[in-house]
């Protein structure tokens, strides 16, 4: 046939490749640099990397060449023996972006509506999309929170669910409960995103038995180092959890995922001391860009910072950081204009980023 693409469904080659994040091997090769020089802070992983715990457990994993439980009995008891609800309130999958497609497919008929409120994670849009779905996205207020005062003058017609993300990324603060509990009364589904949940240790997770409509999300990819190996779960009503069970592909969470979450809640101590070591580097470091005139910084209750540069030109700073092998993450969006996210690394990582850029500053 002549073209391929006229089988395609209406409006997939019109929509944006989500913004990819290279893996430390290939930023090397790109680069012309040594592995070992690249410090990786676009992505909001851990920085202490797999716990040696995880590595030793998948060594002597059995069940390594069978498939998965499909009704994920034994990782759904782990998870909600964590969380601290039932087993029928959990559905695991392929991080929390599986889950955000899940629930898309659950609600979404082709030209239904979701809201959300930027900037926030950009995915929302490119999965809304993907699902036939149309994002309706509301502007933050200048300190990037949701104005409970503004939200009657939304149009809500047609708004099958709403995307809050809390803590939210990439400015990092915290979801107002009084916007929470305006959505949770109104006819829709209300999906809460704790991605960074161990951070800011705040969870609307304990609401979900008087909320049918709610669902939380949570992943192991950011404080439990498990980002390769994508695994995140939901929390959410028996309903929703048995309407989600039926949609979701039988064995998206594979065995390796299984066997290296079990250990994570098993040694959350571990996990926790770290989250520590982690907040008292955000902080640190949060102060020390403060003490810059030439910056804009935002308070963060997650593993990031995100900052706007008064005066120097952000895409080339994150440019010339590159190249010495210093990832971050570059905005230039309406609301997001000549901003910087870093993630917080090591202490050594993190004295070495500030270092090098703030000779670039001074350098202009």
């Amino acid at each position: 046939m002549d073209s391929v693409d006229s089988l395609f469904r209406d409006g997939v080659m019109a929509m944006a490749t989500y913004s990819p994040i290279e893996p430390p091997d290939q930023i090397a090769k790109r680069l012309g640099l040594p592995e070992a020089q690249i410090i990786k802070l676009d992505a909001n992983e851990n920085p202490y990397g797999v716990a040696p715990e995880v590595l030793a457990e998948l060594g002597r994993a059995k069940y390594l060449s069978i498939y998965p439980d499909p009704a994920q009995k034994a990782i759904r008891e782990d998870i909600a023996g964590y969380v601290g609800c039932l087993p029928e309130n959990i559905v695991a999958g392929a991080g929390a972006d599986e889950l955000i497609d899940l629930i898309c497919r659950l609600v979404l008929n082709p030209g239904d509506k979701v809201l959300t409120f930027t900037p926030t994670f950009s995915y929302y849009k490119h999965v809304v999309e993907l699902n036939g779905g149309v994002l309706v996205d509301v502007h933050r207020e200048e300190d990037y929170s949701i104005n409970v005062e503004k939200l009657d003058a939304i149009d809500l017609a047609g708004i099958k669910a709403v995307l809050l993300c809390s803590p939210n990324n990439p400015p990092g603060n915290m979801l107002e409960r009084e916007v929470l509990d305006y959505f949770l009364a109104k006819e829709m589904l209300v999906v809460v995103d704790e991605a960074y949940y161990e951070f800011s240790r705040t969870t609307f997770a304990d609401l979900i038995g008087k909320h049918n409509n709610l669902i939380v999300l949570r992943t192991f990819s950011k404080c439990f180092g498990l980002a390769g190996l994508r695994v995140g779960y939901g929390i959410m009503s028996e309903i929703l959890q048995e309407a989600i069970m039926k949609i979701k592909p039988p064995y998206s969470v594979n065995m390796a995922a299984e066997v290296a979450l079990r250990v994570c809640v098993q040694k959350k101590e571990l996990f926790a001391t770290q989250v520590d070591r982690m907040i008292a580097t955000r902080d640190r470091v949060l102060e020390i860009l403060r003490g810059r005139d030439d910056l804009e910084v935002y308070p963060s209750h997650s593993n990031f910072i995100l900052f706007r540069l008064k005066k120097a030109n952000a895409k080339n700073m994150r440019d010339e950081l590159e190249k010495k092998g210093i990832l971050l993450r570059y905005f230039n969006t309406p609301q997001l204009q000549n901003h910087l996210r870093v993630s917080v690394g090591t202490d050594a990582q993190m004295d070495l980023f500030i270092k090098t850029f703030f000779t670039m500053l001074d350098n202009g």
